[in-house]
């Protein structure tokens, strides 16, 4: 499987936000990416709207157009 790696820095939305639909139009940046051996490719995100960090995966994040 190829990883595509998003930028650091970039804006992003969150679309696996089910059951928080505020959330799900909430704008967040990519702080870090977290690299594992297998598995997805993990972001860590953080909006201003939250006081907590999110780490997610790539296939659950689209860039801001």
């Amino acid at each position: 499987m190829s990883r595509r790696e998003l930028p650091i820095g970039s804006f992003v939305h969150f679309t696996a936000m089910t059951g928080a639909p505020a959330a799900s139009g909430w704008e967040y940046r990519i702080e870090q990416l977290v690299r594992l051996d297998e598995g997805p490719t993990l972001y860590k995100i953080k909006a201003d709207a939250e006081p907590f960090d999110r780490v997610v995966a790539e296939r659950d994040l689209t860039l801001r157009t």
